[in-house]
C-alpha cells in the first residue's frame, strides 16, 4: 500500500500535468471505483482541476469555479493514476511494470480525457481503491477524521503527548491509527521507532515525553526524507513521472530481517506482528 510520501509524490507530480485542463470527456468502466456513481461523468464533464490537496493518504481535487464540487481519491493498496500527455507519453503509477502498461489496461476503472488529448487513467488491480464525487461537507467531514501529519511545521506536540498518557495500545498501534496521527504507514512507523530507540510494542502510555518528541521527529524526518526520493518502491510503485521511488536505499529495518542492525551491530534485525502489521525491530537497540 503506497503510504503518505508515496501519494505526496503523485499528488506533486499530477498536479502540474492536470491543472487548468477542462474535462472532455469521462469513461467509467468499473462503478465500483466512483462509488456506484450515475451522476459522475455528468457532473465533472467540462469542469477544469484547481487544486490538488492531500491529508493522510487521501487526495482532495477541487475544481476551478466549482465551490461544492470535489473528488476524493484514495489508492489503498493497488490503485494508481497514469497520465498519458498529448503525444502519448505514459507516466506512472503503482503497482504495474513498464511491460504491462497498454492503456486503457484490464485494471483500468475510470479514464478522463482532457480538451488537449492527454488522459488520466485511475487502474486498481483490486478495486478497493476510489475516486468519488464529493460536497465541501463530505470533505470538510473526511478531513475532521484525521490527526496531525508529523511532516507539518505547525504540529502540535504537546497535545500529542497528552494524548499519548492516554493510549493503552502498543506504540506502533497509535502511530498506525490515522484519527491520532495522520501519514504514518507500516514502513514508516518501523523506520522511525528504529530512528527514535523505541520498541514497536511498548504500551504507548509508557514513553517519556522525549522519547515521544524523538518519535514523531524521527517519523517527520524520515517521510520528508522520502518524499525527496519520491517515496520507497514495494509492488513495482512507480510515480506519475514513470520513476520508482528510491527510498528503499535508506531503510534501516523494514525488510530487514535476519540482517545485522546497522546501529549497535550486535544483533540481527528481528520481524514479528504487532497491531496485526509485519513489524521490524532491532532486539537491542530499541527499549
Amino acid at each position: 500500500m503506497p503510504e503518505l510520501p508515496e501519494v505526496e509524490t503523485v499528488r506533486l507530480q499530477l498536479l502540474p500535468k492536470i491543472k487548468g485542463k477542462p474535462i472532455r470527456k469521462i469513461k467509467v468502466l468499473h462503478p465500483k471505483a466512483t462509488g456506484n456513481d450515475a451522476t459522475f461523468s455528468k457532473k465533472l464533464t467540462g469542469k477544469a482541476v484547481a487544486n490538488i490537496e492531500r491529508i493522510g493518504k487521501l487526495l482532495i481535487f477541487s475544481f476551478t469555479g466549482q465551490h461544492n464540487l470535489f473528488l476524493l481519491s484514495h489508492l489503498r493498496m493497488t490503485g494508481q493514476f497514469f497520465y498519458v500527455d498529448e503525444k502519448g507519453s505514459i507516466g506512472g503509477g503503482h503497482s504495474m511494470t513498464r511491460e504491462d502498461i497498454t492503456l486503457p489496461h484490464k485494471h483500468t476503472r475510470i479514464v478522463f480525457s482532457f480538451t488537449d488529448k492527454s488522459t488520466l487513467y485511475f487502474n486498481d488491480m483490486r478495486l478497493f481503491g476510489y475516486v468519488k464525487i464529493a460536497s465541501a461537507a463530505d470533505v470538510a467531514l473526511a478531513k475532521s477524521k484525521f490527526g496531525q501529519e508529523p511532516i507539518s511545521e505547525r504540529f502540535d506536540i504537546v497535545t500529542f503527548i497528552e494524548k499519548l498518557a492516554k493510549r493503552n495500545t502498543s506504540i506502533k498501534a497509535a502511530l498506525l491509527d490515522q484519527s491520532f496521527v495522520a501519514g504514518l504507514g507500516n514502513i514508516y512507523v518501523d523506520e522511525a521507532l528504529f530512528a527514535a530507540k523505541v520498541r514497536p510494542d511498548r504500551i504507548a502510555s509508557t514513553l517519556t515525553k522525549t522519547e515521544a518528541r524523538s518519535v514523531i521527529a524521527a517519523g517527520g524526518k524520515i517521510m520528508r526524507h522520502a518524499i525527496t526520493f519520491g517515496g520507497t518502491t514495494f509492488q513495482h510503485f512507480k510515480d506519475t513521472g514513470g520513476e520508482n521511488g528510491n527510498y528503499t536505499d535508506y531503510l534501516k529495518v523494514f525488510g530487514k530481517q535476519k540482517t545485522l542492525c546497522p546501529r549497535c551491530q550486535k544483533v540481527q534485525i528481528q520481524k514479528t506482528r504487532v497491531a496485526g502489521r509485519g513489524t521490524h525491530f532491532c532486539p537491542n537497540c530499541q527499549k
